[in-house]
């Protein structure tokens, strides 16, 4: 059901026969190779976000989130589960308000940052921590340290065991960075009164000169105008001479920072610079905090709608270099990629790293996509958010919700085709390696094949018609519900 892009000898035709049945019994059709991981035994996976995702040293997994409910059994907002999936009897119950981030120490203990006041039924604020077995660290006991009407958005641990914290006020409109000592209690040395105007500070990077960098939606730190970015030295003092070249238009927003060997710094959000007309998602700092001029990443969504932006909310490096990035999108650097891609070093799309269809669902939110991305020792991905997810065989339905696992690779550049029943209709979606014109056909009797359209048609994405961005495809054939009869499906590939 999927071939691969290949030469095409004495002709300048390809033919690429990518061929889908819709019938009244979907179980007669064979399975559809995806990056999907069937193994993973999640079930239909979180009932409600999941924020915040890592993997302990053997394997199991711990998710943070806002559910109630994830792997088929009852959890509220923090859970275990073992490497396949399937749930960790062992780990006490979660907590009393969200989760939205986890960080593993490099002892194995794991930081637990959010909105709750109990943790596994131990009085913590805000803050705690888990040894390696999942139960409450009582060495690490953070009090009243972090006010009753704020949460933490945000951790990162420094080499002596120093910890660092965001957090931002129920209902205000400020936020501060915090640093504990490894038993909980405030470092007396860091400056403690810091306070991000405006917005809060959604990532917190320690830098390898041992300066913090700081990134959200904030206008200012303290009064001082440094939007969505801001630097501090290792005591916690605000470096002023560090200019965020950010835009204060709105959305703005700084998600992710990931740093770098060389001192330099992975930048990924939604923002506007000074020096720019078109939205960044991704952009790298040099180790002199200046943008990268060097790093030109695929585009995001450039066609993107009033009020719909791209957004990079994670990203995740590999050991090879590679890293993978998730939030809410669909197209990069031209190809399908919903809301999960694979980049190279120099920020191009990975053509071997296909999750087809894609995750996402109601993108009007601004809320939607990938929050967290985990990798196993194996290479599988596991990423959570708030999402669905439509796998299974050539007619796929929406099977998982926030967590799902995908295996490291796929056929690269290959085109296909899929069956998508949603809601109780059928869609036929493309998705096509680059270059060429692409042709999505139709046909009764695998002979004669209608045109149905090209990847140079344009519109709305309403019923009965078809729709495409540059090599993917919608359409949805008036009254697509159950039929006694059989449509084929293809795409035509042409140079």
């Amino acid at each position: 059901m999927r071939t691969k892009l290949s030469e095409a000898i004495h002709s300048r035709v390809i033919l690429i026969l990518c061929v889908v049945t819709l019938l009244v019994s979907p179980n007669r059709l064979q399975s559809q190779a995806s990056l999907f991981d069937p193994t993973f035994k999640v079930g239909h996976g979180a009932n409600g976000a999941v924020y915040s995702i890592v993997i302990q040293d053997d394997g199991k997994i711990v998710v943070g989130g806002e559910f109630t409910r994830i792997a088929g059994q009852q959890r509220t907002n923090l859970a275990r589960l073992n490497s396949d999936g399937l749930m960790d009897f062992s780990f006490p119950q979660g907590t009393d308000g969200p989760v939205f981030q986890l960080l593993k120490q490099a002892d194995g203990k794991i930081l637990v940052g959010g909105a709750f006041t109990n943790l596994q039924g131990v009085a913590r604020q805000r803050i705690g921590r888990l040894l390696t077995n999942g139960v409450v660290d009582l060495s690490f006991d953070p009090t009243t340290n972090i006010s009753a009407n704020s949460k933490v958005f945000s951790l990162a641990a420094q080499p002596d065991g120093k910890i660092l914290a965001t957090t931002f006020a129920f209902g205000g409109s400020t936020g501060s960075l915090k640093r504990f000592e490894a038993t909980g209690q405030l470092d007396l040395s860091f400056v403690q009164t810091n306070e991000f105007d405006g917005w809060f500070a959604f990532a917190v990077c320690l830098r390898t000169n041992g300066s913090i960098l700081t990134g959200g939606g904030f206008q200012g730190v303290n009064s001082i105008m440094t939007p969505s970015l801001a630097l501090f030295s290792t005591n916690g003092v605000l470096d002023t001479n560090f200019i965020s070249d950010v835009q204060t238009n709105f959305p703005r927003a700084v998600s992710s920072l990931v740093p770098q060997m060389d001192g330099s710094v992975l930048v990924g959000g939604s923002f506007l610079r000074t020096t720019s007309a078109n939205r960044t998602v991704i952009a790298k700092l040099t180790s002199a905090m200046v943008w990268d001029t060097a790093f030109n990443a695929d585009a995001f969504d450039p066609n993107y709608q009033q009020n719909n932006f791209p957004h990079v909310a994670v990203i995740k490096m590999q050991p090879d270099g590679k890293y993978l990035v998730g939030g809410y999108f669909q197209e990069v650097g031209g190809y399908w990629r919903r809301d999960i891609v694979r980049l190279d070093s120099q920020g191009k799309v990975d053509p071997c790293f296909d999750p087809g269809i894609g995750l996402g669902d109601d993108y009007s939110s601004g809320n939607a996509g990938v929050k967290s991305i985990a990798l196993q020792a194996d290479g599988n991905i596991v990423a959570g958010g708030d999402f669905v997810s439509f796998t299974g065989g050539v007619i796929a339905s929406a099977s998982s919700s926030n967590l799902v696992r995908f295996l490291p690779q796929s056929d690269c550049n290959a085109t296909r085709v899929y069956l998508l029943n949603y809601g109780g209709r059928y869609t036929a979606i493309g998705t096509c390696a680059l270059g060429g014109t692409n042709y999505l056909q139709q046909s009764t009797n695998l002979v004669d094949w209608f045109t149905l359209g090209t990847n140079a048609i344009s519109g709305s994405y309403s019923d009965e018609t078809v729709s495409a961005r540059p090599y993917v495809f919608w359409f949805i054939p008036s009254g697509s519900t159950t039929n006694d009869h059989s449509v084929f499906f293809r795409i035509k590939k042409e140079y």
